[in-house]
């Protein structure tokens, strides 16, 4: 996954379809291909036999408001089209995008992890080593865990939903067929800083989570009911972060990973169904910029489904 993708070839293939993408009922099939590309690759499972059909349904309906029966007609023909078009080049470049922005992101922000990380495991050693002290800072290094995890939220949906609700501004005046192509390499792009974003802020917390236990650890040797005090006050900062309360949807999207590798290993779902719904959102006018995270959780599963081969 490291290597570069042919960036001449990969556009060439997604140019490829984008004059169809432009034709005003065909711009439906295109639109209900991209929803079902996946299925390219998998069987379905129990969950996608019941959500897929209900995001066609939707996709349908849209069809139908904005283009009466041809658009019907056109959404219909891009069901016919997966086992037709070959879409095996299109999505690996996508793929291929996400991985190696996300490894460029990683390998820029590493140095900055590096530096800062020694410190802020030293803060955390020192404020539990301290005896009765730490009690207090405790409650204290529970409160900054919760508020970075909270922080990850907040930043995501400042950072990367503005740069979502602008791009979704401007390509939900496009064909349908034409907003689901951009949607492609842009849930990618999104896909990447997130979880870049989350890896550095999330690796701060447990940094200092960590010196703060070893801290505690090193001063029960002297006192050993410490280590007890130590945790309470730290899981009582914890709880009164309220951290929970400020997680914003788009943040559980490495939850959201690990949800459907989980659902596809236990036959439950397959990431197909979850792109299915991803590229139904799309086509709303207010949820629409959220489509980028949940198509670039798809994307990013069945890439890695496909390095381990297991698809």
């Amino acid at each position: 996954m490291s290597t570069a993708p042919n960036l001449l070839a990969a556009l060439l293939r997604f140019v490829a379809y984008v004059p169809l993408s432009l034709i005003p009922v065909l711009t439906w099939s295109v639109f209900t291909a991209v929803a079902l590309s996946l299925y390219f690759y998998y069987t379905p499972f129990a969950l996608d036999y019941i959500f897929t059909p209900i995001a066609i349904a939707f996709i349908i309906f849209s069809a139908y408001r904005r283009d009466g029966w041809a658009g019907v007609a056109g959404a219909a023909v891009g069901v016919l089209l997966i086992p037709v078009l070959d879409w095996t080049g299109i999505l690996a470049d996508v793929s291929q995008f996400f991985w190696s922005v996300l490894t460029y992101l990683v390998a820029s922000l590493w140095q900055f992890i590096g530096v800062w990380a020694l410190y802020i495991f030293t803060a955390g050693l020192f404020a539990g080593i301290m005896p009765f002290v730490s009690i207090v800072l405790g409650v204290l290094s529970g409160l900054i865990t919760g508020f970075a995890i909270s922080g990850v939220s907040l930043y995501i949906t400042y950072v990367t939903n503005s740069a979502k609700r602008f791009i979704h501004k401007v390509t939900h005046r496009l064909p349908p067929g034409a907003m689901a192509l951009t949607a492609l390499p842009t849930a990618s792009l999104v896909m990447a800083v997130e979880v870049a974003i989350v890896l550095v802020i999330l690796i701060f917390a447990a940094t200092f989570a960590t010196g703060f236990i070893v801290g505690s650890l090193l001063g029960s040797t002297i006192f050993p009911i410490k280590i007890v005090g130590d945790g309470v006050s730290y899981l009582i900062g914890l709880v009164i972060s309220q951290f929970w309360h400020r997680i914003e949807l788009d943040a559980f999207s490495p939850a959201a990973w690990f949800a459907t590798l989980i659902a596809y290993y236990t036959k439950v779902g397959t990431p197909a169904m979850l792109m299915a719904i991803a590229t139904a959102t799309l086509l709303s006018t207010r949820r629409g910029h959220s489509a980028y995270t949940w198509m670039a959780v798809a994307l990013s599963v069945h890439a890695y489904l496909a390095w381990v081969g297991t698809v």
